[in-house]
């Protein structure tokens, strides 16, 4: 077995989400060249580190690994 628990529920649902937003407004922004696609960027990364965040806080609440 593992010693750290895999992301699960909303946290990976966050974690997964934004990164496609991530990769997806990478890709816009380097075809489209629209400074808006920045902000969806830095949305998703948000989005992202939320996901982290809330895997780390139900991992503190259970006693976390080891």
């Amino acid at each position: 077995m593992s010693a750290t628990p895999s992301p699960a529920g909303w946290a990976l649902a966050f974690m997964v989400l934004g990164s496609l937003v991530m990769m997806a407004a990478t890709a816009c922004l380097l075809s489209l060249h629209e400074p808006v696609w920045r902000y969806v960027l830095a949305g998703g990364a948000t989005m992202h580190v939320a996901g982290w965040l809330l895997h780390g806080r139900r991992t503190r609440r259970t006693g976390g690994a080891a």
